[in-house]
């Protein structure tokens, strides 16, 4: 079923892309990286503004147009001298009950502020129904700290998104090189008329980061965290999570503004392959290795205006090492396509492809109906994209299959839910069964997170328990094994990769 979605989806997205009236990009983010690149006017250099997510450092870049190797100079990294990086501090004070983490949220702002350099600018704000702004982005250090210990839990109601979207429209008026929302929240959020991609596109345009600090209201909503995990990565931000004990990791406390003080800008040279252009908006190709991973971005850059300002309309080459102007303190540096032009009389276009996607829509659906009714029950898994990685423990599948699941998270949440990290499709499960969480003595606690049917560890119904090796684990009708062991002494299946990002280090 899952397979029958994702054809589905892609197929979709293809002739989205093919027949849209305009295609726009304003940041292009991927895994760790932001960036952005605009072509010279003069069609001979191209200048990227890049940064990562305060994780990983850069240490070489590369630019290929059509396989040829382009010239690549770093300008600058980053911060400069007379940089400046705008920092709006949003913390969640929408319930009474959660007095002690805003409390916390308190210290965690003082001893971030101990890190702060002559080249950030910090400003304070809450919100609850909305948003207050108690200090704007370049007060006093001794202000923010005098108006963070006064903050109360009094809101009775969450719009989260709606006052991100403030927050949002309050930092793209402050002239700054780089700005990012730290958003302490346990991630519940009650908006009706604002969501999570309005969120998104507004940041991106603006070319806000949102650094994610997420506080779990309980076990039970600690779900809820994935709302301002997406948002960081989606934004190019980091996410970090303070866990049970409700205590940041030392590692974000000590270097808070990483994520944003990062990166820098270099040029690529396009004069030797000026001739080679043939069209517009054809993608370059950047390489970046950092010392963790490496990227590969493929950008397109417009040069539509430099077309119609040529004395021969020739189509110029999109190549993938276009570079933009340096500017400090102004608007940020954007990655820009071609409109499509709209072709004459093209019906077929308009009456074929809403027939043909109605029809696609049709079959998926019968598809999905059978494989729903062949698969009563079914644990559904997606293959790792770093297959690489040491999962931290293992769940074994009690059954004939042997199947075993690596535990790639400090919290790993079972249940019948998709948003989980293993989602087990039995009727017997309920949408969040189970959470495993791990502490950094390695050991692996499991939790009920009130399930109808409970959990069982070696026939004993449980609320929470530490796991050990062998242990078996009841999540409704289906056992698990627990075992520390990479290798499966008892079976030679192979070890299946679950599809998520790499944990947090804590």
């Amino acid at each position: 079923m899952c397979k029958i979605y994702y054809i589905f989806q892609q197929i979709f997205f293809i002739f989205l892309c093919l027949f849209a009236e305009a295609i726009q990009a304003d940041t292009y983010i991927k895994d760790n990286i932001t960036l952005s690149c605009i072509p010279d006017s003069d069609v001979k250099k191209v200048v990227c503004n890049y940064k990562t997510n305060g994780r990983e450092q850069i240490l070489g870049i590369n630019a290929r147009y059509i396989g040829k190797e382009l010239p690549v100079r770093e300008l600058y990294t980053y911060p400069l001298k007379d940089s400046v990086s705008a920092i709006l501090i949003l913390i969640d004070t929408s319930d009474p009950g959660r007095q002690n983490v805003v409390d916390k949220n308190i210290l965690d702002i003082n001893r971030i502020l101990e890190s702060v350099k002559s080249h950030h600018r910090i400003g304070l704000a809450s919100f609850d129904k909305s948003l207050r702004l108690h200090v704007p982005v370049g007060t006093s250090f001794d202000l923010i700290r005098e108006e963070a210990n006064k903050l109360q839990a009094i809101g009775k109601t969450t719009e989260l998104y709606r006052s991100l979207l403030t927050a949002i429209d309050l930092l793209k008026k402050i002239n700054a090189d780089r700005k990012t929302i730290f958003l302490f929240s346990d991630g519940l959020a009650e908006d009706r008329a604002y969501f999570h991609h309005d969120v998104v596109s507004a940041a991106n345009k603006a070319d806000i980061s949102i650094t994610g600090i997420g506080y779990p209201r309980s076990v039970s909503r600690s779900v809820a965290l994935q709302t301002i995990r997406r948002l960081s990565e989606e934004t190019g931000g980091l996410y970090i999570e303070a866990g049970r004990t409700r205590n940041l990791p030392n590692e974000f406390l000590t270097n808070p503004f990483a994520s944003i003080d990062n990166g820098g800008v270099f040029e690529t040279n396009l004069s030797g392959i000026t001739g080679d252009i043939t069209e517009n908006n054809v993608p370059v190709d950047f390489v970046l290795d950092s010392d963790i991973d490496t990227y590969r971005l493929s950008v397109p850059l417009d040069f539509t205006g430099i077309i119609k300002s040529s004395e021969s309309v020739s189509k110029l080459p999109s190549d993938n090492s276009a570079s933009i102007p340096v500017q400090k303190n102004n608007d940020s540096l954007k990655i820009v396509t071609k409109n499509i032009e709209r072709q004459p009389n093209n019906y077929w276009i308009w009456y074929g492809i809403p027939i043909f996607l109605v029809v696609l829509l049709i079959i998926a659906l019968i598809g999905i109906v059978i494989t729903f009714i062949r698969q009563s029950r079914s644990v559904t898994l997606s293959p790792s994209r770093n297959e690489d990685y040491k999962p931290y423990a293992y769940l074994v599948l009690q059954d004939e299959t042997k199947k075993r699941f690596p535990i790639t998270r400090t919290t790993w949440r079972i249940g019948r839910s998709r948003d989980n990290e293993m989602t087990l499709l039995d009727n017997s499960i309920s949408r969040r069964h189970a959470e495993i969480y791990r502490d950094k003595g390695e050991i692996f606690t499991i939790y009920d997170l009130d399930s109808l049917n409970g959990v069982f560890v070696n026939n004993e119904k449980i609320e929470q328990k530490v796991l050990h090796e062998g242990d078996i684990i009841e999540i409704g009708d289906i056992a698990l094994r627990f075992t520390l062991l990479s290798t499966d002494y008892s079976s030679d299946d192979s070890t299946i990769m679950q599809h998520t990002k790499l944990p947090v280090t804590h």
